[in-house]
């Protein structure tokens, strides 16, 4: 971990523990998990289910690991009681937070390919638009640069282009590490998306080498196209979400509340 744990706040870390046992903490959308070793790694290998897009975009294979470590169910949306409670779900949602996983990506499906952690929000349904309440922040494939998001409604997006610190573009059939860092500052949150190319030692034992690829701070009143709201509230959910692979093998999430550094 790069961030201290909060005593008092929510955690969850799957560990060994099976995927599909997990529930309300861990959730996969009901998704079946494959248990695989290889190299001193243990993991889980899943196809996910197949997605449309609202784009028109070929339909495609996602798959979604969702983190709930405070547990409990969505009560508000940042429409309607976020902002005014300060949480999404409940007082134990994740305010200040690290959120990580290691993942390996097999067999390009050939549409719309994308990695990311979305963070700070719940669950994305119509016609409740609203319930997503999220922003996230992408890793890069096919020579794009990495973006964060804003999507406040499911499913409409703004997209923001960020600065990596260090080439890197997805690679297929190798492990990376990949974590978020999210925090509150004056005005808004900082966002640090960091990752581990070279994730794992010769034992399977994770190296915890990870690198700051890129970084974004969202600001109140800073407008993006649709929304001009930074998300400053709790949020009941942190999801993984990869999509055009059509298996994804993935080790170790967790998530927990961290003390923010305050500098």
């Amino acid at each position: 971990m790069l961030f201290p744990s909060e005593p008092s706040g929510s955690s969850f870390h799957l560990g060994d523990g099976d995927p599909s046992d997990s529930k309300p903490f861990f959730d996969m959308e009901g998704d079946e998990a494959t248990p695989g070793f290889e190299a001193g790694i243990p993991y889980w290998s899943t196809s996910g289910h197949r997605v449309t897009y609202a784009s028109g975009k070929p339909a495609g294979k996602t798959v979604r690991l969702h983190l709930r470590p405070g547990g409990g169910e969505q009560s508000f949306t940042w429409r309607d009681g976020a902002l005014e409670n300060g949480f999404i779900g409940g007082p134990d949602d994740l305010l200040n937070f690290e959120a990580t996983v290691y993942v390996r990506v097999h067999e390009d499906n050939g549409t719309h390919h994308s990695m990311s952690w979305k963070m700070r929000g719940g669950q994305h349904t119509k016609p409740e638009v609203a319930r997503s309440s999220c922003v996230g922040m992408d890793v890069p494939f096919g020579g794009v640069s990495p973006q964060a998001f804003r999507e406040l409604d499911h499913p409409t997006y703004d997209h923001l282009s960020l600065a990596p610190s260090f080439d890197y573009q997805l690679q297929e059939g190798r492990w990376l590490g990949v974590k978020v860092v999210s925090y509150l500052v004056e005005g808004g949150t900082r966002n640090l998306l960091f990752l581990d190319t070279e994730p794992f030692d010769a034992s399977g034992t994770p190296r915890n080498e990870f690198r700051l690829f890129t970084e974004w701070h969202d600001r109140d009143g800073e407008s993006t196209g649709h929304y001009n709201r930074a998300a400053t509230w709790a949020g009941w959910e942190t999801t993984f979400r990869v999509d055009g692979w059509r298996r994804v093998d993935f080790a170790y999430p967790s998530a927990r509340e961290i003390v923010p550094p305050t500098s």
